[in-house]
């Protein structure tokens, strides 16, 4: 079978969703380790046999409704490569948001990220505020202090994004912690990052059924863990530190209320994603 029709293929046996045939274009371009401009730059050369049973594989993986990202093991975050597999979320557009605005922050801060899963949010930041730190790594010395940590309660989660910071030449400081338990009390922070679970049971639907539960649950309404956090963060910031949280649009409310009860000194602020929707609160 020749890439033409093996496409052609692929897209119609994944007719039942919108993106078929972009899907069959990523998971060839996976089995045949090249990119969608030489797929398309050889659409008349035949597939060996082997490469042909690979491919019908992913796409029947992809047709019982796996996420590409775990048949391919990589998703692009925040224009970098991430290793991914089912023991971290797969990285989303929207939480983009989340590093933009982490960026927008102080210069040289202390930062925790809490629920780091594969790493993408903190790594994506460090690459883009302090590319430098790469030469570093390469060069095999140690960087003048500990600035960048990193918890997440699942030890599969911390393998995938150790795994991640060696990829892209960063150093972090990774804790295996629920919540704060293992976060040192003596530590404070200049920014707190938190994309916890904030998903109600009830949400997790479709694709998101491929996804670690223990990274998506967050309760009823799911706001159990985000309540949890709250009322705990302060004690770990710095004297005018400020916390970053990834939410769903209809906590907003609940947000509010908290903030009032947890973190009466600081001021609230919204940002919304490109759907219009709250998606990051700032406490500053």
């Amino acid at each position: 079978m020749k890439i033409r029709q093996a496409l052609i293929w692929g897209a119609k046996e994944l007719k039942n969703l919108k993106s078929s045939a972009l899907d069959a274009e990523v998971l060839l371009s996976y089995v045949l380790k090249k990119d969608k401009s030489w797929l398309l730059a050889n659409l008349d050369k035949d597939l060996s046999e082997k490469q042909l049973t690979k491919f019908k594989k992913t796409i029947f993986q992809r047709k019982k409704g796996v996420p590409v990202a775990y048949i391919t093991g990589h998703k692009e975050f925040y224009g970098l490569d991430y290793y991914v597999d089912k023991n971290v979320l797969i990285p989303r557009p929207e939480t983009e948001l989340l590093v933009e605005e982490a960026l927008k922050l102080k210069n040289e801060p202390k930062i925790l990220e809490m629920g780091t899963g594969s790493g993408c949010v903190i790594i994506s930041m460090i690459v883009s505020s302090k590319p430098k730190h790469q030469n570093l790594w390469c060069q095999g010395k140690q960087l003048t202090d500990n600035k960048y940590y990193a918890s997440d309660i699942s030890i599969g989660a911390l393998k995938i994004a150790r795994k991640n910071a060696r990829k892209h030449k960063v150093r972090i400081h990774f804790i295996k912690s629920n919540l704060f338990q293992k976060i040192p009390k003596d530590t404070k922070f200049d920014i707190i990052i938190a994309n916890l679970p904030y998903l109600d049971p009830k949400w997790i639907k479709g694709e998101l059924k491929y996804e670690p539960k223990m990274a998506l649950d967050g309760g009823l309404k799911g706001v159990k863990i985000i309540d949890k956090f709250l009322k705990k963060a302060t004690s770990y910031l710095s004297k005018n530190g400020i916390i970053l949280m990834e939410i769903d649009p209809r906590q907003t409310k609940f947000i509010k209320n908290k903030a009032k009860k947890y973190l009466p000194n600081k001021k609230i602020f919204f940002k919304k994603d490109l759907s219009k929707n709250n998606r990051v609160v700032i406490f500053s």
